[in-house]
């Protein structure tokens, strides 16, 4: 039982020793330093003092599919609208099929974007 115990943790030694030496290597410290501060200059960015107006001409179109449908339906039907568009992207041959399928998925996150503001960002959401 020893035995097994210590070769299992001789091999997550080697794992975890193998995955640093991939995010420090030489081809991935640039972007490996990039998230580190991202992330540490993430907390200072919050949207508190923010309202759905600073999105510009796109309030228009958001306001209007927020006034249509409501709540966890706004964001399962996003959801769905989207990946039904990704789907309609893949199977598209033609440019027209996929600029209109592109259209839908922007329509799809804009409808996720909503609630997801509102309940987890405590975006103020005042549409006019």
């Amino acid at each position: 039982m020893k035995k097994q115990l210590l070769s299992n943790l001789q091999r997550a030694g080697a794992r975890a020793r193998a995955a640093s030496g991939r995010l420090f290597s030489r081809s991935e410290l640039r972007t490996t330093v990039i998230a580190a501060g991202l992330s540490a200059v993430a907390p200072v960015a919050s949207a508190s003092g923010t309202d759905l107006s600073d999105l510009g001409a796109a309030t228009d179109v958001i306001c209007l599919i927020s006034n249509y449908i409501s709540g966890p339906w706004l964001f399962c039907g996003g959801i769905v609208v989207a990946i039904l568009a990704f789907i309609a992207i893949a199977n598209s041959e033609s440019t027209l099929g996929k600029v209109f399928g592109s259209v839908f998925v922007g329509l799809g996150f804009a409808a996720c974007a909503i609630p997801i503001m509102k309940n987890h960002f405590k975006v103020s959401y005042v549409c006019t």
